[in-house]
């Protein structure tokens, strides 16, 4: 994705903040989502922007971790039901799919997924939560499940996925985890 591609995404999609709410943006560590200019155009859009560390997303991305499944899932059975449905061009071949044809797979996949399991899916990567942490459990819950102990070295598993936490969650804080550096 190149700046000028993310600043109109910024601008027609991310939009404007009509509700005069600040907002949070989850973004993977793609060398366009640190840059300058993208700060700045979501700093302008009240907009503070989380940057999942590398090899997070599986555990702290809601797409990865509640409904991309079940989307590709439903997208792949309407692909194949096109073709299974065996329409052929003039030549014999099977016959693309339209532009049209692909929309409908996407939008028809999409539908498939309920407005619950994407709502969900923020609450268990601790994104939705309240602030209280009465909601942190199903985070935790997750977090204690992957194997950082092999390797965290001498550092324990608890201190390590508290450190964590805080990197990504701590709001009181301008420190914030943008990665290793090569000399880490």
């Amino acid at each position: 994705m190149t700046s000028p591609v993310l600043q109109e995404w910024i601008s027609r999609v991310w939009g404007p903040n009509v509700d005069d709410v600040r907002r949070l943006l989850v973004l993977d560590q793609a060398p366009i989502h640190k840059t300058e200019a993208a700060r700045e155009a979501l700093s302008a859009k009240d907009t503070d922007v989380a940057l999942i560390p590398g090899g997070c997303t599986s555990i702290l991305q809601p797409a990865d971790v509640s409904w991309m499944k079940p989307f590709k899932d439903a997208l792949r059975w309407r692909w194949a039901e096109f073709f299974r449905a065996g329409d052929l061009t003039p030549k014999g071949n099977p016959k693309k799919p339209s532009r049209q044809n692909v929309v409908d797979f996407v939008a028809e996949a999409w539908a498939s997924v309920s407005e619950d399991t994407v709502r969900r899916s923020f609450k268990s990567c601790g994104i939705s939560t309240s602030l209280d942490g009465t909601e942190d459990g199903e985070l935790n819950d997750r977090l204690a499940s992957v194997d950082v102990a092999a390797s965290a070295g001498s550092v324990e598993r608890d201190e390590l996925v508290n450190d964590a936490l805080g990197l990504i969650f701590d709001s009181e804080s301008d420190v914030s985890f943008n990665g290793f550096s090569d000399e880490d």
